[in-house]
């Protein structure tokens, strides 16, 4: 096509198409089929836009200016624009036609029905054995139990089999050291029972002696005191006074003999040897009076108080030795009652110790008391967490500590489900009623059972523990005690219940214990506020007991600005 040809084209096309007025269009009527002309317009501007971008490639390689191009591009965008204009008047006026239709579409209403409505409390149980008897390691005395071998766990025994064997070497090595205490003991008391009469007898002739010879002290202390102290002094006073006597008859004779001599005037010689003598006999009086002062003297002063003291003393001696003569009699002869008691008792002990480990001998072989299947440990409330520490004991060489349960003897049937349960489920659950059993291995099946009784009081955790009778009739083979299961106690049962969503379900703002809902009237323009009565709940139903009738329909109430509450 020549290039002036194309230009007159474009020039027609552009400036020479209708024009509309947007705001001139008439509202259009959702029922009328005819045609909307700026959509026809619209069309015809697609069919020249094909075919101008058929002709498009010629126009450019032979040098189509730019601006043309733009102006194009202009003119689509205004017939864009006016397009959209008109969509959203149409949709503004369809809102104002019908302006019930946009609330009803988010307002569907609910209508209410019967429907069965069972509730049920959900617990992790575990199944038990109705029957098992626990293996305990309960020695008298012994302490060291070493493993030689030990049955597997898991494995199945019967009555009189070897469960576990000990180490005996250690216990006969203690048995016979205390064999020997005993016979030991034994000599000790037989030594103390023949010695305990010549004991006595020391002990009684010891306080009899001591008794004597405070008898006989106690003689001669008054002896001293009556007799003889006093005869010490008087003797030592006679002496001073007797050689006071003989100095002055000496000298009392030597006066006399002078004068009768001085009277004769001559002095012959045997006069002299008697003058002579006599005032010798003077000198020794003069002598003996100065001793017998002095003896008198030391007597009175030194040997009276010294031999008082000396008394005194061993008065107060011999009674204390007196006194510990009777004590040691008293108290020895009660303790070597005692002593003999003690070595009475020690045998006995040691008779006893040896029959205890004597009795603990028999523990180094376990045997079964029952037919079962062996459990590591002991069950707690259904489980058996003490099974890996005894899987590391009850091997050769391991240690196990006395006064354990080291297994249990389970039998397989009957079982039965242990599971326990918070504070907000324990109004609801009783005794009788029906539960349905899924084990963990197999979630297809389900076992029914009944609640058989549970405990008023919580324990551990604030739990309630639940015992659940079950049918063992049918139970498969590969279900064992120890394993665990899901449990669906069934509560409550209402075959014809009216249930309505929860969400539907508001509280009065000044009384949240008032429920209500927003009933559907066609009498009336908008729903109406309805009080109801609820029941049980069980997902996001709840069962209404008072307020509603079957076909009612209900929605959720709206606020006042028109969102949801």
């Amino acid at each position: 096509m020549p290039r002036i040809a194309v230009y007159a084209f474009l020039f027609s096309f552009v400036f020479c198409a209708p024009v509309f007025d947007v705001q001139a269009v008439p509202a259009l009527d959702n029922t009328t089929d005819r045609p909307d002309p700026d959509i026809q317009e619209a069309e015809n501007n697609k069919v020249a836009k094909d075919q101008e971008s058929a002709n498009g490639d010629t126009v450019q390689k032979k040098g189509q200016p730019e601006e043309d191009a733009e102006e194009d591009k202009q003119t689509e965008d205004k017939q864009t624009d006016s397009k959209e204009s008109i969509d959203t008047q149409e949709k503004a006026e369809e809102a104002k036609e019908d302006p019930k239709k946009k609330s009803s579409a988010k307002t569907k209403p609910f209508k209410v029905e019967r429907k069965p409505l069972k509730v049920e409390v959900k617990l992790d149980g575990i199944f038990v054995a109705d029957q098992m008897e626990e293996v305990a390691l309960r020695p008298e005395v012994w302490t060291k139990f070493k493993v030689l071998d030990a049955v597997e766990h898991g494995s199945y025994v019967k009555k009189g089999d070897v469960l576990v064997r000990f180490e005996p070497e250690d216990l006969e090595k203690k048995i016979a050291s205390e064999s020997i205490d005993q016979q030991l003991s034994e000599l000790s008391l037989l030594k103390a029972e023949e010695e305990a009469p010549r004991v006595k007898k020391l002990l009684e002739m010891n306080f009899e002696s001591a008794r004597r010879s405070y008898e006989e002290f106690q003689q001669d202390y008054e002896y001293y005191h009556s007799t003889d102290r006093p005869f010490n002094i008087a003797i030592a006073n006679y002496r001073y006074k007797s050689a006071q006597e003989e100095l002055a008859e000496a000298r009392e004779e030597l006066n006399q003999l002078q004068k009768m001599y001085e009277a004769d005037e001559l002095t012959e010689e045997t006069e002299e040897i008697v003058l002579r003598r006599q005032r010798f006999v003077v000198e020794t009086a003069e002598l003996v009076m100065e001793l017998s002062t002095a003896n008198r003297d030391y007597t009175l002063d030194v040997l009276v108080p010294r031999m008082d003291e000396t008394y005194r003393v061993a008065k107060e001696k011999n009674e204390l030795t007196f006194k510990k003569a009777k004590t040691t009699k008293e108290t020895s002869l009660t303790r070597q009652v005692f002593e003999m008691e003690k070595l009475r008792e020690a045998r006995a002990r040691s008779v006893e110790q040896h029959a205890k480990l004597i009795s603990d001998k028999g523990l180094l072989v376990i045997r079964a008391p029952s037919d079962g299947v062996i459990y590591y440990g002991r069950c707690l409330d259904g489980t058996w967490s003490e099974v890996s520490s005894f899987l590391a004991k009850l091997k050769p060489l391991g240690a196990v500590s006395a006064n354990s349960v080291i297994m249990t003897i389970v039998k397989q049937r009957p079982l039965k489900v242990l599971t326990s349960f918070g504070e907000k489920d324990l109004p609801d659950l009783k005794s009788r009623l029906e539960t349905i059993l899924v084990p963990t291995a197999d979630e297809e099946l389900e076992i029914p059972g009944k609640v058989a009784e549970l405990e008023s009081v919580p324990g551990k955790s604030n739990k309630f523990k639940l015992e659940i009778d079950i049918d063992n009739s049918n139970l498969p083979i590969w279900l064992v005690a120890g394993m665990t299961c899901k449990a669906k106690v069934t509560t409550y049962n209402n075959g014809k219940a009216l249930q309505i969503p929860l969400d539907l379900v508001q509280s009065e703002e000044d009384n949240k214990k008032i429920k209500y809902v927003m009933l559907v009237d066609e009498e009336e323009d908008e729903p109406v506020k309805r009080k109801v009565k609820l029941g049980r709940k069980q997902d996001k139903m709840v069962e209404v007991l008072k307020g509603l009738e079957e076909g009612d329909e209900i929605v959720k109430e709206e606020k006042k600005d028109g969102s949801e509450d």
